[in-house]
């Protein structure tokens, strides 16, 4: 079969845009791979070690005998105002402790960021309401929050919900109304308003 000039050019662009983005898609892959690395706090005593594996922050940390509380943070979300991150550490498949190490550095951000912890504490989940008047930074929270919750139960900590055992847990699990950011927050002319 005799190919006209034309569909050898044809097919010559194809080859090259589907090796082009091949060669672009492994170069991604591999940036991403070595960006993603298991951080390991070592027991006193011991050397600090690095692998490389998916983004999980594990540090193991000893309280009341031999229980031992593993923190997961959760994936970066970018909102408008900047980024928010929310890590936990779980013991024995229970929420202990709930963080937001990046939060936005707007005022309704920072005046939602306790609310937020209080509501992951108490929930022991990522079934949270949010903030009013903190939108963006409530759903980003609740987004990374279920991301380290999936990074728990990836590594073997099943999270148990303080809810579970609830059978008529709506009334438990929310306050009478969801919180709000007081209106001297948000700024008059609602520039911090997200």
């Amino acid at each position: 079969m005799i190919m006209s000039p034309f569909q050898k050019n044809l097919q010559r662009f194809l080859v090259f845009s589907f090796t082009a983005t091949s060669v672009v898609l492994v170069i991604i892959g591999a940036t991403r791979s070595k960006s993603e690395t298991l951080s390991v706090t070592p027991a006193p005593g011991q050397e600090p070690t690095t692998a490389k594996k998916p983004i999980i922050s594990v540090t193991p940390t000893t309280t009341q005998g031999t229980m031992v509380a593993s923190t997961f943070t959760g994936r970066t979300y970018q909102t408008p105002w900047g980024n928010v991150v929310a890590s936990i550490s779980v013991i024995n498949g229970k929420i202990t402790d709930v963080t937001m190490p990046q939060v936005p550095n707007s005022p309704p951000s920072q005046y939602a960021e306790p609310y937020l912890v209080q509501q992951a504490l108490k929930n022991g989940s990522a079934n949270i309401q949010g903030v009013s008047g903190a939108t963006y930074t409530s759903i980003a929270f609740k987004s990374s929050l279920e991301d380290a919750i999936v990074k728990a139960s990836a590594r073997g900590q099943s999270i148990i919900s303080s809810t579970d055992a609830v059978t008529n847990s709506s009334a438990t699990r929310f306050p009478a109304s969801k919180p709000s950011v007081p209106r001297k927050y948000r700024g008059d002319d609602d520039e911090w308003d997200d």
